[in-house]
């Protein structure tokens, strides 16, 4: 019987180390701000939503709304329209048209900046109104316009510079491949090298709204200062922040799909009874196409609500994980209540 008694010491030192590895990994996702500050994001968001009130969860999608987790728009820029696909007599018309469309390509483009600052206002709102436990938008809005407009400048600036590099790229890319194959073919082999800039544009983005934000508001700083407050804390911190960014870039991949998915079988449910009126009005009115799509305006004023609602608790969760790992990571950013 000796085999026995020669496997059994080594199975006992295999469940010995088996012990200390997983001791080891619980010690170690213990000491990551990113994982032990996911219960506390937890608890402190179902605390604040549940039970339910009715006004802390419409103001929280207005804040939805403003700063992320809304509702996103398909895009048409990928189509490229032709002679052929437009009516005839319009080409010929453009020139009287022309003040008209740029009119209105202004009256846009004031409304999507009005929109922007005041989602980038938004983001020191939604901070204000956890630390301090006041879930009004109102109160913190007018305080907080100065450096919302900061941070838009901000925005802006590292925008304009990843658009004018990629620009500057495919046109030195166009240049040395030519207007034909070669340069499409050099771009197609930079495209990963794209995506890694983007990429890294964002994780800037995420920082910033994650960290710098409240920094800013604690320390009552603009946006520069914070950065350098943010560089000093991530460099006592390295591994804590790469760790941070991986896990909050892969739960907001995960919860991002998740509520693609609510926001999708709530729409259908939605759908279900206009798309009943509208069959009924086809079959016993024969109304006109036209007229079934004014059943859209009943339909989107009932479904961007609900949509908004639906991301309520992922932005509101993130915001709380995004609060307790900056204090983990410096504990004079202690800004929630206890």
């Amino acid at each position: 019987m000796p085999g026995i008694r020669i496997a059994a010491p080594c199975l006992s030192k295999e469940g010995f180390n088996g012990r200390k590895i997983l001791f080891f990994v619980r010690n170690m996702a213990d000491e990551m701000y990113a994982f032990s500050r996911l219960e506390g994001a937890l608890q402190r968001t179902k605390s604040l939503l549940w039970p339910i009130r009715w006004g802390v969860w419409l103001r929280l999608a207005v804040i939805a709304l403003f700063v992320g987790g809304g509702i996103s728009f398909p895009s048409t820029s990928g189509y490229n329209f032709g002679d052929g696909d437009l009516p005839p007599g319009v080409m010929e018309s453009l020139p009287a048209i022309a003040p008209l469309i740029v009119a209105l390509f202004i009256v846009v483009l004031a409304i999507a900046i009005i929109w922007w600052i005041i989602g980038t206002v938004m983001q020191f709102v939604f901070v204000d109104m956890l630390r301090k436990d006041d879930i009004h938008i109102r109160p913190f809005f007018g305080k907080r316009l100065g450096k919302g407009v900061r941070l838009f400048v901000f925005q802006v600036a590292l925008t304009l510079v990843l658009i004018l590099a990629m620009v500057a790229l495919i046109i030195m890319l166009v240049g040395l491949g030519g207007s034909g194959v070669g340069g499409a073919a050099l771009i197609l082999v930079f495209i990963p090298f794209v995506l890694v800039a983007a990429l890294l544009f964002g994780i800037v983005f995420l920082l910033t709204n994650d960290f710098v934000v409240p920094i800013m508001i604690h320390e009552d700083c603009g946006v520069i200062e914070g950065w350098q407050r943010l560089i000093e804390t991530i460099s006592a911190n390295i591994w804590q922040s790469v760790v941070y960014v991986v896990t909050r870039l892969i739960l907001g991949l995960v919860a991002g799909i998740v509520q693609a998915v609510l926001v999708v079988l709530a729409l259908l449910v939605i759908a279900i009874p206009f798309v009943l009126i509208g069959i009924v009005l086809l079959a016993a009115l024969m109304a006109n196409y036209v007229l079934l799509l004014v059943l859209l305006i009943p339909y989107l004023i009932i479904a961007i609500p609900v949509a908004l609602l639906i991301a309520v608790p992922f932005v509101t969760f993130f915001r709380y994980y995004g609060l307790l790992v900056l204090e983990g990571l410096a504990p004079e950013y202690h800004l929630l209540p206890e």
